[in-house]
């Protein structure tokens, strides 16, 4: 069921079916960035995770380090003052709000994440500072068009304006049956000119056999995993004109400092991109 809450309704989280007894991606993610709330079933199917492949962990922290590269860039040099965030996960240092907020006070941020616990923890991220604005919405990247509609999205956000749409590590859970390639569309097209798409996607090609198991160990653990190559992320771009470098690895994209000596060490492709 979706649900929308914003900084008007905070007070008001009802008590939710926290279904801890199934894994979740956005708790597997907690725990190998090193957070708390996370359980059994999630920590023993990131452990599998990582059986494949060891640096799993490291992947992770990239992950949330190109989150937060790209939004500073997007709110800083490209002056993006509103953010869609879709697959939000659980609330960690360096949350899109907190980023935006830290370089133009009134950025407003939608979150949308599927898993009842980042529900329960949506307070956390409605603590927004200065004249900015926060929301969750409680749903699924599956129903794309119901949260463009969302009143919550509505009354924070302005999509005849640019906004910066974040589709990070989720679009590998949507299977190919169920058009991941359409869903981020519907979102990307309701978007006005100027608006950006940053995408993280983890990439089959880096190392077929180790993504194989991840992908073995998901099913078993009922979950949906989907690597894919370097062509078929950039296939989410479309037509949107894509900055310097273009799809990387996630490492490589506009690292901070000294370019890592090996940007392939964590498989995952990035890019970031502008509708025309």
């Amino acid at each position: 069921m979706r649900r929308g809450l914003d900084e008007s309704a905070a007070d008001s989280v009802e008590p939710v079916d926290l279904r801890v007894g199934i894994p979740h991606s956005a708790r597997m993610y907690d725990y190998w960035l090193g957070g708390k709330t996370n359980f059994p079933p999630d920590r023993a199917l990131g452990e599998a995770f990582e059986e494949a492949i060891p640096s799993i962990k490291v992947m992770a922290r990239e992950n949330r380090r190109f989150l937060g590269r790209a939004v500073r860039h997007l709110a800083g040099e490209a002056g993006i003052r509103q953010f869609l965030d879709i697959g939000t996960g659980i609330p960690t240092e360096g949350n899109t709000h907190e980023v935006a907020q830290a370089v133009a006070a009134d950025s407003r941020v939608v979150y949308v994440d599927n898993d009842p616990i980042v529900l329960a923890h949506a307070r956390a991220l409605m603590d927004s500072t200065g004249s900015g604005r926060t929301a969750y919405i409680h749903a699924d990247l599956l129903e794309s068009e119901a949260i463009l509609t969302d009143p919550v999205l509505t009354r924070t956000l302005d999509l005849s304006r640019p906004v910066g749409l974040t589709l990070v590590a989720v679009l590998m859970l949507v299977a190919d049956e169920d058009d991941p390639w359409g869903r981020a569309r519907i979102l990307m097209d309701a978007l006005a000119p100027g608006s950006y798409v940053a995408i993280t996607h983890p990439g089959r090609d880096f190392d077929p056999i180790a993504m194989a198991a991840v992908v073995e160990a998901a099913g078993k653990g009922q979950m949906t995993l989907v690597p894919r190559t370097r062509d078929e992320v950039a296939r989410f771009f479309g037509d949107w004109e894509l900055l310097e470098p273009g799809v990387v690895p996630v490492m490589a994209w506009r690292p901070d400092g000294e370019p890592p000596a090996d940007p392939t060490a964590a498989y995952y492709w990035s890019g970031v991109a502008r509708k025309r």
